[in-house]
């Protein structure tokens, strides 16, 4: 059990560390909101896309149509879509202010997979770990958006454009490196190691300089306002969400880096994406930023749990 317990510690410990630089960093005045944005665009646009196209690129063909991979990104498409219609009653049914439902709904199912899963499976797994999770991430990505259109539709800033919001979607760096990546599996491209170490030292850079960032724009001084829709959104998305998904998975075989990946697909905090989309189209962007900082905090509790009895418990 202290195995375990150490092990568990080693995975979750890191992103706590970096967090907190990232909120020292804040509180010593070396950032302000400004740099904090352009850095921010920097790290998703660029460092993240390019250490998930090396991943992606990484694969074999294989890989990529595996069975058990294909049932792993269908299994957590059921999860989600049937768990977001779930929430999308019991919210509608249970909470008055109508700006706050579809803020509570993205926010109970999108997982930050890419920052928080790829660093999570590579502790455990190693580069097999990664690929699993850049495998997840390529079949998931797509649907965290697409539902996010739906969702926020009926909530919508009537001057919003969805075409233009569609086109967003689809200019994703993230979706674009995951196309990119799997042309190159497809088509049998290899990089060359003069362009693929650079890229690779990239993407190295992406990990760490986001939880830093990530740290560095926590804020808890509005947080009480909104507590009681925060603890039940982040409860949705951080116990209830993953121990469905975790059961079934566990009762359909999949153990490791299968298991890992849905835990991340599901347990993983509030993707940063989700206030940019609420604040495009309408809805409490308050509460869609206090979502994003509880759970990321919350997160690194929960997570530790969940690696731990899932690995004392002999899944992981």
């Amino acid at each position: 059990m202290i195995t375990n317990l150490l092990l568990s510690l080693n995975v979750v410990f890191p992103i706590f560390f970096m967090m907190s630089i990232g909120y020292l960093i804040r509180k010593l005045n070396m950032v302000d909101d400004h740099s904090l944005t352009i850095m921010n665009k920097l790290v998703f646009r660029v460092f993240m896309a390019i250490l998930l196209f090396v991943n992606v690129s990484k694969m074999d063909v294989e890989a990529l149509i595996d069975i058990k991979n294909l049932t792993l990104i269908i299994l957590v498409w059921g999860v989600i879509i049937f768990s977001t219609i779930f929430y999308f009653f019991l919210y509608r049914k249970t909470v008055s202010d109508i700006n706050k439902v579809p803020v509570m709904i993205q926010g109970s199912y999108r997982a930050n997979l890419i920052l928080f899963g790829i660093p999570m499976a590579t502790s455990l797994y190693g580069a097999n770990g990664a690929g699993i999770i850049s495998i997840a991430i390529t079949g998931i990505i797509p649907l965290f958006n697409i539902l996010a259109i739906i969702i926020l539709e009926g909530y919508a800033n009537k001057n919003a454009s969805k075409k233009k919001l569609f086109i967003a979607i689809l200019k994703n760096p993230l979706i674009i490196a995951c196309a990119l990546g799997i042309i190159f599996v497809i088509g049998g491209i290899k990089i060359p190691n003069l362009i693929l170490n650079p890229l690779v030292s990239m993407g190295k850079v992406a990990t760490p300089l986001a939880f830093i960032i990530l740290g560095a724009t926590l804020r808890f001084s509005s947080l009480v306002r909104n507590l009681k829709f925060i603890f039940v959104t982040t409860f949705m998305k951080l116990v209830f969400l993953p121990f469905i998904a975790i059961f079934i998975a566990i009762n359909m075989g999949f153990t490791n880096e299968h298991l890992l990946a849905i835990l991340g697909a599901t347990g993983a905090p509030i993707a940063i994406s989700s206030f940019i989309m609420v604040k495009e189209i309408g809805g409490d962007e308050n509460l869609a930023a206090e979502l994003i900082v509880s759970s990321s905090v919350i997160a690194i509790f929960t997570l530790f749990v969940w690696i731990f009895s899932l690995k004392t418990l002999g899944f992981l």
